[in-house]
């Protein structure tokens, strides 16, 4: 056990005030938007590229959608 865990182990079972309750979710709200902020400005050139295209609606001519026609036996 190094010399600081104690204190560590002290502030964690102690009970804390709601204003220091506070204060620590303003803290960790801060810091996920940082790098929440940093993760998007690295990936925003990648989400670019990988924007789908739109392509155009693509129709069949009508004789290609109905079934082929049977060629007549010719016995």
């Amino acid at each position: 056990m190094m010399p600081y865990d104690t204190y560590r182990l002290y502030q964690v079972e102690r009970a804390k005030s709601p204003a220091e309750i506070r204060h620590a979710d303003e803290q960790a709200g801060r810091l996920a938007s940082a790098a929440s902020s940093l993760f998007r400005g690295i990936t925003r050139p990648w989400r670019a590229r990988r924007r789908p295209v739109r392509l155009r609606r693509v129709t069949c001519p009508p004789d290609l959608t109905s079934p082929p026609a049977l060629a007549p036996n010719e016995d």
